[in-house]
């Protein structure tokens, strides 16, 4: 039924925003987002405001009623302090995971599969809310925003290249849908099945090409001939689709003959990069074990590989910062790891990682957002004791890369010798870095390079250099005398 209550246009439940304005998170040292009573399919929507103001849109159990449920956003200052949650909706049937989106005119926008017990009518589909003011009060959109959906399901959500339509997809056993706008209609758009799919489609995402405006969906499927990550163009005129689905290479392997894929159970990575060109992919693949993160450019004939891990990894996420470069992120274990690439996309950077929370037994979401110089990332952790799911927050920085030339110094001699030491961050040098060895050090120059005069040495050893440079997680090398 369609919820057709007056006075839904009015601000529910809005409490004002404080956001906590402490000093830069510590990589590595977690904060916590949302509630602890949480479940593994349990995703937070992100989205920043021109301030620097991460917005996180989450859900939890109403406290004292754990059969019904919240609507929940909570912003994060820039440098990582995390502030005081807001309750958009609360005492609801149910609320799903929810998606958020920043319209072109700065209003905010957050979308959900919801079903209300609200008078005189019911939302049963999805659900909108927006803002007006970047997030320090909300109102709830009048009626359904799309209909067949339902609380479950989790839509990926992105406004046009006008900046003021917003298109949302979600997933069922009967198609990937893509619906225009927020009019109480069902969506014409349905992708899985107009590419001739059989069932399912699931967990999209969507972005908008910052260069060309062109607006992409993508989502898993797990039909019987069309298994792996499929991404398609949207009309922006109807919300249908354009051309033909186009598969993620790398996100299907061939197993026992068969082809096979690995389904991460969580919305799909697609981001745009802000005013510039292509829209971006990320997936977990192999089969049966996933052993490697894959990211892709819309329509290009390959991957990129940017990880391994034999013994399995999962939960990858993707970001792009204001100057255009991407990361990566993944889980393997309990640890968390990330890599950027440079802003022409033609190197990627070191890969840094920190542990998941002390006393997290599994990680089942990430998501992250990403500033010039750092990232935000969020995990859904579980512990390893105990019930409930919780979404926490840090921020990392890149990592250094530091090569020596040459690797290998001569034992013996009565003189110097000269070794040169380049610091670079995907392939980008970086000057000004404090290179040591050996006792010695120096500082980079514009070009990424410091020489240092060793010895002369006595008998073999091995040497550890060492990189490093604010705002960047350090780098080492080994050089060799012999």
């Amino acid at each position: 039924m369609v919820a057709r209550a007056l006075g839904l246009l009015a601000a529910l439940l809005t409490l004002v925003l404080l956001p906590a304005l402490a000093g830069a998170t510590k990589p590595g040292v977690w904060t916590a987002v949302t509630s602890a009573d949480g479940a593994n399919i349990d995703q937070v929507g992100l989205v920043r405001t021109p301030d620097g103001t991460l917005h996180v849109a989450w859900t939890r159990r109403t406290p004292g009623n754990s059969a019904q449920s919240d609507l929940m956003q909570t912003p994060i200052a820039a440098g990582g302090a995390v502030g005081t949650a807001q309750t958009l909706a609360s005492g609801w049937d149910g609320v799903g995971s929810p998606a958020i989106a920043r319209a072109a005119d700065g209003s905010l926008l957050i979308v959900a599969g919801a079903t209300s017990s609200l008078d005189p009518g019911a939302i049963s589909d999805f659900g909108a809310w927006r803002s007006t003011d970047g997030g320090a009060s909300w109102a709830q959109v009048a009626g359904n925003a799309a209909l067949g959906g339902g609380f479950s399901d989790t839509p990926g959500l992105a406004f046009g290249s006008d900046g003021a339509t917003p298109f949302f997809a979600w997933g069922t056993t009967y198609g990937l849908w893509v619906h225009r706008g927020l009019s109480a209609t069902p969506a014409t758009g349905n992708f899985q099945a107009g590419n001739g799919f059989d069932c399912c489609g699931y967990d999209p995402g969507m972005a908008l090409d910052g260069e060309g405006g062109q607006l992409v969906v993508g989502w898993y499927s797990n039909a019987t001939n069309h298994q792996g990550v499929f991404a398609q163009a949207v009309d922006q005129a109807t919300g249908n689709p354009v051309g033909a689905a186009k598969l993620m290479p790398g996100s299907v392997t061939t197993y026992g003959g068969v082809p096979s894929s690995s389904a991460s159970l969580a919305r799909t990575p697609v981001v745009g990069r802000p005013g510039r060109a292509g829209v971006f992919l990320a997936y977990a693949g192999g089969y049966p074990t996933t052993t490697k993160v894959v990211v892709w450019r819309f329509g290009a004939s390959r991957s990129s590989v940017v990880a391994r891990r034999a013994a399995g990894l999962d939960d990858v996420a993707l970001a792009a910062d204001p100057t255009g470069r991407l990361w990566a992120v993944w889980s393997g274990g309990t640890r968390v790891y990330a890599r950027r690439s440079n802003s022409k996309l033609s190197s990627w950077g070191a890969v840094v990682s920190v542990p998941a929370r002390k006393g997290t037994g599994s990680i089942f979401k990430l998501a992250g957002s990403a500033q010039s110089g750092v990232l935000d990332v969020l995990g859904a952790f579980a512990p390893n004791a105990g019930n409930g799911v919780q979404t926490w927050a840090t921020q990392l920085q890149p990592g250094l890369t530091l090569t020596t030339a040459p690797a290998k110094l001569a034992v013996g001699g009565r003189g110097a010798q000269a070794i040169s030491l380049k610091v670079t961050d995907a392939g980008v040098p970086v000057g000004g870095a404090k290179v040591t060895l050996a006792g010695r050090s120096a500082r980079t120059g514009r070009g990424g390079t410091a020489v240092l005069a060793l010895g002369p040495f006595a008998h073999r050893t091995r040497l550890t250099a060492r990189a490093t440079h604010a705002g960047y997680v350090s780098a080492t090398a080994t050089v060799r005398v012999r």
